[in-house]
């Protein structure tokens, strides 16, 4: 969220929503409904990381169901924080074929959720297939899941930017 701020710039007032540098996972579906209840005349964009996703992603049931015009982002690292960073040399001990409490499972599938309900889905792993996606998905005003699958080991934890605060 930290790094979106500064990344997806705000071009008017009042059209960001985010929970704040400290705030809460998992609310960024709720603030879509909101946002698209409120103006029916514009998409409604969510960026979300996987976990955030993981706390409300049913609401992609109610985003079909009202056919709110609301595309989520779901930048998929296989977890919080990057996933499983452990070097495999260091896992002892009789959990040591556990998956580390930070991981998700890997390859989640998380546009197949939106599917389920009939909303429109899409996987994507190269920039090319991203633009692909948000040109389709931007175009049909539809409820739509778009999961970007990235490297666990890109970016920072946004703790570290204290500054910003």
């Amino acid at each position: 969220m930290d790094v979106g701020r500064v990344v997806l710039l705000q071009m008017e007032p009042r059209t960001r929503l985010d929970a704040g540098t400290w705030g809460t996972m998992g609310v960024g579906l709720g603030y879509c409904i909101a946002a698209a209840v409120a103006s029916p005349d514009r998409l409604v964009v969510a960026v979300e990381g996987d976990s955030g996703f993981g706390f409300s992603a049913m609401e992609v049931e109610t985003l079909v169901r009202y056919q709110l015009p609301v595309v989520v982002i779901v930048f998929n690292n296989g977890g919080v924080y990057g996933g499983d960073r452990r070097n495999p040399e260091d896992i002892t001990g009789p959990f040591k074929d556990d998956p580390a409490l930070t991981s998700f499972v890997p390859g989640a599938t998380y546009h197949t959720l939106i599917e389920a309900f009939g909303g429109r889905g899409y996987i994507v792993g190269t920039p090319q297939e991203l633009k692909s996606a948000l040109t389709e998905s931007f175009s049909a005003w539809k409820p739509a899941v778009i999961n970007v699958t990235i490297d666990p080991y890109a970016g920072l934890e946004s703790g570290r930017m204290q500054h910003k605060n």
